[in-house]
């Protein structure tokens, strides 16, 4: 009857041979002229509504992915994609042909390949680009193709648990039920959701015989639905060959090959393992389910000698944490050294830095072990937040999306040097330039705010054809050898470098520019040198925050101007909007600045350093040094650094730094009113010096108590660092995202750590 109809509707006739299916009857006829087709028969209970489901999903992938080797609907000579026929017991099924896809069956060839591994990771790749073509194809019958094998509903068939004979496996698929319940369905429905085949394991999935890692097709579209993406990869992982198999390692290359062709989400990742133990599950259920009590060999119903058992007690063992942190690193997720004992893992990672990277220096007596940044807050490795005030370099927030995104889109499409033509690069410098100074038209580009003053501190050399500089005591301006000759702070200044006493208007200490300047000068003279530079941190970031007399950055612009040496602004940690303004030396009254230099924020920490200058300087100094910073604003570091200009102005950060700012020092002078370790709240925008004083009548710094009190707030969740000559002030600088519940935190914190000394 079937082999009639065919011939009357499609017109073929020809050898038939039947094929092993669950549900439908197929056959695969051969004509005689190429690999024939697939009959199928739709059993009697199939729904039409559910054949016209696979016939649509199949006539979208022609559409969006027509090289996808899947099965394609061959039409009756009407033009038809069904027909229906009756049976002898007068039901009625669906008849439909499709084109046959020739391969090898994976399972059937996969213990003759050479490369078990390889294959693993192509099924990951081929499963994952059929995911992909599934996206954006929706049916009516897509949320209502509800069966035994849908991983979004397993715990659906935990009535069969009783029927589990072995102890041990029962209790593991119970446990993984009550997980499934508890915690990884509500992760899950927070997933990319879509119409996935959920079927396509090494049953389904076809090879080149001659080249058994190639995949060349997937058959079998009858489990589709609208489910979770992760649905695809876990039934994609279910290639294991016997209960001797290692089930991570095969996890993990088909979890490598899915990421590969589509990128994992960070919530997706750590949801792989769980899925994956809820396929073995959801096959011994169903297993379980359909096994008939008088069968006298019941392992036989789970195949491999239990393996499926075999390999979720395998997974169980290793556990959630190690198995997750291998599927991260083998996806070149960030991983966190996690281990039961938080003691331990630090221990570790301090031991594993000190074997390769020599003694490092760590914030805090206990080092903090972060994994994760999300705005204004970071995230230890137990879990716990901490509200970030002391890191100025994301400007914009950790992990801000807008950056983020531009950093991944511009890596995926092009990162090369400048001395390619790249789109990204000269629209950066041009956008950068538009919040200029005027007269300022030249940018370049290098990597950080150390090589920015080093270019500067060498353009200024090389115009004024001297070497001698002037810097702030206690400065950091970099880690260059040039730089660092430039940071008291850290270093002993050489001969060639005068300092200038950083003014401290709390204590009474208002120092006269111009008499400042003369004997900085002075000192250089005494060693043969004459100013080609004055160099400063406009905020005085390193000393404290301190106020500064009216006129003061004026008065030395001045000085150096009368001396003929350059004025170099270092808005590293002032400038983008640090101090309410754009510019930090603009909010201080440095009307003359020759060289600006941009770091660390400027890219909201990807790697990006600017000089900001007039061309002449720039070109006369490059026509004869032609310096050159092979990746200085790739196109992916001025991506980042565009991103950081156009949150800036969307989200309005100056009107909010300035809002929340001033917020900020009027809670902390009214926390001052009851705790008089508080002497001095100054600053401006989102840059805040709070000193403390062990005696408020001789303001005598509290070094000690500071100390304290950077590890007390850490307790209680926030992250703060200490500045000054005294190291008695804490310098807040915070990002500029900051709104008024990281002010009543922060406050907060600080009352509980003042209370604590």
């Amino acid at each position: 009857m079937v082999q009639d109809r065919v011939l009357a509707e499609w017109g073929l006739r020809g050898d038939w041979r039947p094929l092993r299916s669950e549900r439908d009857q197929t056959w695969h006829l051969t004509t005689g002229d190429g690999p024939g087709v697939i009959v199928k028969l739709s059993h009697r209970d199939e729904a039409v509504g559910t054949v016209d489901f696979q016939i649509g999903a199949l006539g979208h992938i022609a559409r969006v992915d027509p090289a996808l080797p899947v099965p394609r609907m061959v039409e009756t000579r009407g033009g038809a994609l069904r027909s229906m026929i009756r049976g002898e017991d007068g039901t009625d099924h669906i008849l439909r042909l499709l084109t046959y896809v020739d391969g090898a069956i994976a399972q059937d060839v996969f213990a003759a390949c050479a490369d078990p591994a390889g294959l693993r990771r192509a099924i990951g790749g081929f499963v994952a680009r059929l995911s992909l073509a599934l996206r954006g194809f929706f049916h009516p019958h897509a949320g209502s193709n509800r069966h035994d094998w849908d991983l979004a509903r397993v715990t659906a068939l935990a009535p069969a648990l009783p029927r589990i004979a072995d102890n041990a496996l029962r209790a593991q698929c119970a446990q993984v039920l009550a997980e499934a319940d508890a915690r990884i369905y509500p992760a899950l429905a927070r997933t990319r959701h879509q119409v996935v085949h959920q079927d396509a394991h090494m049953g389904n999935l076809l090879v080149d015989p001659a080249e058994p890692t190639r995949v060349v097709g997937v058959i079998d579209f009858g489990d589709m639905l609208h489910g979770p993406l992760l649905a695809d990869l876990a039934t994609a992982a279910d290639c294991f060959p016997d209960a001797q198999a290692d089930p991570l390692a095969i996890l993990a290359d088909v979890t490598q090959g899915f990421d590969a062709v589509c990128p994992l989400e960070e919530a997706e990742i750590d949801l792989v393992f769980d899925l994956c133990c809820l396929r073995l599950v959801n096959t011994v259920l169903v297993a379980a389910a359909r096994h008939d009590p008088a069968d006298t060999a019941p392992d036989l119903h789970l195949g491999g000698g239990h393996k499926h058992g075999a390999m979720l007690g395998k997974l169980l063992a290793v556990g959630r944490t190690e198995a997750t942190r291998m599927l991260r690193r083998a996806c070149g997720f960030p991983v966190p050294a996690l281990m039961p004992d938080p003691a331990a893992t630090q221990a570790a990672l301090i031991a594993q830095r000190e074997a390769a990277m020599g003694k490092v220096w760590h914030f805090y007596q206990s080092p903090l072990h972060l994994t994760r940044g999300e705005g204004a807050w970071l995230i230890g490795a137990d879990g716990a937040r901490y509200l970030d005030a002391y890191n100025n370099v994301p400007q914009v927030g950790h992990s801000h999306p807008a950056v983020v995104r531009a950093i991944a889109r511009q890596a995926a499409a092009l990162n090369a040097n400048t001395r390619y033509l790249a789109d990204s690069t000269g629209a950066y410098a041009q956008a950068l330039l538009a919040q200029a100074p005027a007269g300022f038209d030249v940018c370049a580009f290098v990597n950080s705010g150390s090589e920015a003053n080093d270019l500067a501190a060498q353009i200024a050399r090389f115009a004024t054809g001297r070497h001698g500089a002037v810097v702030m005591e206690g400065a950091y301006h970099g880690i260059t050898a040039a730089t660092v000759e430039l940071s008291p702070l850290t270093k002993a200044p050489p001969p060639h470098v005068a300092c200038l006493p950083a003014p401290d208007l709390y204590r009474g200490f208002a120092p006269d520019p111009a008499t400042s300047w003369a004997e900085a000068t002075a000192h250089l003279a005494s060693a043969g040198h004459a100013p080609a530079f004055l160099m400063v941190d406009t905020a005085l970031t390193s000393n404290g925050v301190p106020d500064q007399p009216p006129g003061y950055m004026a008065g030395l612009a001045k000085a150096a101007r009368a001396s003929e040496a350059l004025v170099i602004a270092d808005e590293v940690q002032a400038g983008l909007g640090r101090l309410g303004q754009f510019w930090g030396f603009a909010v201080q009254g440095l009307e003359h600045v020759d060289l600006i230099t941009l770091g660390k924020p400027v890219g909201n920490g990807h790697p990006l350093g600017v000089v900001l200058t007039r061309r002449a300087l720039w070109q006369a100094f490059y026509a004869q040094c032609e310096v050159f910073s092979t990746f200085g604003g790739n196109s992916v570091a001025c991506a980042a650094g565009q991103a950081v200009l156009d949150v800036i102005a969307r989200e309005d950060l100056l009107t909010r730094a300035n809002r929340i700012g001033d917020l900020l020092r009027a809670q902390l002078r009214d926390l001052a009113q009851a705790f008089p370790l508080i002497g001095d709240v100054r600053g401006r925008g989102m840059l805040t010096g709070l000193e403390f004083t062990s005696d408020p009548a001789a303001r005598t710094p509290a070094t000690a108590q500071a100390a304290r009190l950077v590890e007390a707030m850490r307790e209680n969740g926030v992250l703060v660092g200490t500045a000054g000559p005294h190291r008695s002030a804490f310098k807040l600088r915070p990002a500029l995202t900051w709104t008024e519940s990281e002010v009543a935190f922060f406050v907060e914190a600080l009352r509980k750590s003042l209370k604590t000394l």
